[in-house]
């Protein structure tokens, strides 16, 4: 698993930029405490609509997103889509400012195969995508019942990694090389580990992601492989009256009888094809910003003229 890069900051970006994006985000955040949960929410959803009117390049990649994972769906289907999907996330500034309100609301399902899964000491892989409340996913099973560590990437703004991140309990893992190895070292102990594996790789394998290749990450297979870990799939879907159920959705099968790198394969176009599934029913609930192709699936129009 190699050291993921981080970029690099410059001067501006660190002393001014960086600081006054921090703050007025933990601004939004304590206003947020501030106000009633269901006021917060309309407050967030709010947000999350003005942010997207602004981020014309961002919506451009969901749109082609979709163009692979809703191909069925029309273009103007796919833009109020990608308008509920900001509002979704907006809310989840509230969400998070109301944590502990929004964790005790929220409803467990299927949490048993955790539990028997802890009781034979090896620990087991937590793996989710951005899709719901994933803060959700850590939040619900850290406590005294399981012991439980969130793999992450810093943030490029480190007052933004202080608020968002490092305020997490459990070992915070970092994705990369030395990630791996302290990985190993938490499910020695039989804790469980928290992971995103839903975005593009530069170092990973080619395996379809909405039917289409994607580099994606296989070094938790990998280990799972190797030292006979298991793999749950976790989501967090916010329900209709806005609280979220949190279930444990099932334990990902090992292929017997493959080659090594065909089951690396099998393993990851199963979970990838798991995410299309609650993609699909709940497309709003899913995080469509990130370029998870090459490239070159991305540019527009002037950009191959340029």
């Amino acid at each position: 698993m190699a050291q993921v890069r981080q970029a690099k900051r410059s001067w501006i970006n660190l002393w001014f930029i960086d600081p006054l994006v921090g703050l007025v985000v933990g601004l939004v955040v304590l206003i947020l405490w501030l106000l009633p949960l269901p006021v917060a929410r309309y407050l967030g959803a709010g947000i999350g609509s003005l942010a997207g009117l602004v981020s014309r390049r961002r919506n451009q990649i969901a749109l082609k997103n979709m163009s692979v994972g809703l191909p069925e769906l029309s273009v103007a289907e796919h833009k109020k889509i990608v308008k509920k999907m900001w509002q979704h996330f907006g809310m989840l500034f509230a969400d998070v400012a109301h944590g502990k309100r929004v964790l005790k609301e929220s409803t467990p399902v299927n949490i048993q195969m955790l539990r028997d899964a802890q009781k034979q000491g090896k620990g087991g892989f937590v793996c989710s995508a951005h899709f719901g409340n994933w803060e959700l996913d850590v939040a619900k099973l850290v406590g005294p019942e399981f012991h439980l560590d969130p793999v992450y990437r810093k943030a490029n703004n480190p007052w933004l990694n202080k608020l968002m991140f490092e305020r997490r309990t459990g070992v915070k893992i970092p994705k990369g090389s030395l990630g791996a190895r302290m990985m190993l070292e938490c499910l020695g102990r039989g804790d469980f580990i928290a992971i995103l594996c839903d975005q593009k790789l530069r170092e990973g394998m080619e395996v379809p992601f909405f039917g289409k290749p994607a580099m994606t990450a296989t070094g938790m297979v990998a280990i799972a492989i190797k030292k006979d870990i298991p793999i749950f799939l976790v989501k967090s879907l916010r329900n209709p009256d806005k609280t979220f159920t949190f279930s444990v959705e099932q334990k990902v099968e090992i292929p017997k009888g493959l080659e090594y790198q065909e089951t690396l394969k099998s393993v990851m176009t199963t979970i990838n094809n798991i995410y299309w599934e609650w993609i699909r029913k709940n497309p709003e609930q899913y995080l469509w910003l990130h370029r998870r192709f090459d490239k070159s699936f991305y540019l527009t129009d002037n950009d191959k003229k340029g």
